[in-house]
């Protein structure tokens, strides 16, 4: 089942996300402290237009994805994780439409993300429920090259 999340969820979602993506993409800490201050303002905005979910399998954390509010007309996509074992089987596309029905049911008008060129899958993800690239720029993040891509999604 996915859930809004609750205060006992923060460890959960810095940890998950520090770890696979240190396993998958060699990201380093500063990759944790970025999820933990992304958390942290959520937590601390306590914004009705903001929500952070929980992918709960048999009562186990699975995955998450969150909603911010970047202004009245957008929302930001983000904090999206599948837990590996689980992969294949929808559970990222039903994170991701809980947050574009959430995005909807408030008035939205776009809601964008950021990922990068290693993010294969979400990316794939992100295309097929019609976000559409805008922006591509080199960085250097979590002691690597990257290249993010700014996704966009027009819903009104």
């Amino acid at each position: 089942m996915i859930r809004s999340f609750r205060l006992d969820d923060i460890d959960y979602i810095i940890h998950s996300h520090y770890d696979l993506f240190n396993k998958e993409f060699n990201y380093d800490l500063s990759f944790r402290e970025f999820v933990a201050e992304r958390v942290k303002g959520i937590v601390d905005r306590s914004d009705r237009k903001e929500n952070i979910w929980i992918l709960d399998i048999e009562g186990k954390q699975s995955g998450s994805i969150c909603i911010t509010k970047v202004n009245e007309e957008t929302a930001q996509l983000g904090l999206f994780l599948v837990d590996p074992d689980i992969r294949g089987a929808g559970y990222g596309q039903q994170l991701i439409q809980t947050a574009l029905d959430f995005c909807k049911e408030l008035g939205f008008k776009s809601i964008i993300l950021w990922t990068n060129t290693e993010h294969v899958s979400a990316r794939r993800m992100y295309e097929q429920n019609g976000f559409e690239l805008k922006e591509t720029r080199t960085e250097t993040l979590s002691n690597k090259q990257l290249i993010e891509e700014k996704w966009e999604l027009i819903i009104a």
